[in-house]
């Protein structure tokens, strides 16, 4: 089985992208932000993130997500908390979906793979990590089409992220995200074929 990281900015498509991946290429797909909510309900997590960020009065996402993007500091205690607790699920579930050999391909949509510096699980496995990359006026757009977030606090979340410059270097593909649905699943059909080649030619 492939594993495959698909990272990038906010609004960049990874969504898109690994709904294509699963519809067209038959993936399993690990939304790492959705595990990470998920984790919110864990008693222990959800208690150490009330610890650490005193004036929350709940471990809801929402309650999070207004303290934590104001700033980087504020991001780097509740990643502290919830990336290893992600990480370890992410282990486990990749151990248990080989075992069934029912999909060729694991997909993990993360926006913080490299930033958090899981792309090193990446390189060392034997796993390859794709980088979405869009435009930034392109990607505040999508943003705000989903009609959850104000201008102001999909930039603010973008300025906490790193710059899609500095993460070309950490990335094994780069897919640009700036045109239509169809020229994206073409960029990823000639993307799997180098990847479904890079695999064959390791093992």
């Amino acid at each position: 089985m492939i594993v495959v990281g698909v990272t990038g900015g906010i609004a960049s498509g990874k969504s898109t992208v690994s709904n294509i991946f699963k519809e067209e290429y038959n993936a399993y797909i690990f939304d790492a932000d959705k595990e990470a909510k998920l984790l919110l309900l864990n008693q222990e997590i959800s208690e150490e993130i009330l610890k650490t960020f005193p004036e929350l009065e709940s471990a809801d996402p929402l309650s999070i997500s207004k303290i934590v993007f104001k700033n980087e500091e504020n991001q780097k205690k509740l990643n502290a908390i919830l990336h290893p607790a992600v990480n370890v699920e992410l282990l486990k579930r990749i151990e248990k979906i080989d075992h069934k050999k029912k999909y060729p391909i694991f997909i993990v949509d993360a926006a913080l793979i490299i930033e958090s510096g899981s792309y090193k699980y990446y390189h060392e496995s034997g796993a390859y990590l794709i980088l979405l990359t869009s435009l930034k006026a392109t990607r505040i757009q999508r943003a705000l089409s989903r009609g959850n977030l104000s201008e102001e606090s999909i930039k603010e979340r973008m300025d906490l992220q790193w710059a899609d410059k500095k993460k070309k270097d950490y990335a094994d593909y780069i897919l640009e995200n700036n045109g239509s649905l169809d020229q994206l699943k073409s960029s990823i059909t000639f993307l799997v074929k180098e990847i479904k080649e890079a695999f064959i030619s390791t093992h």
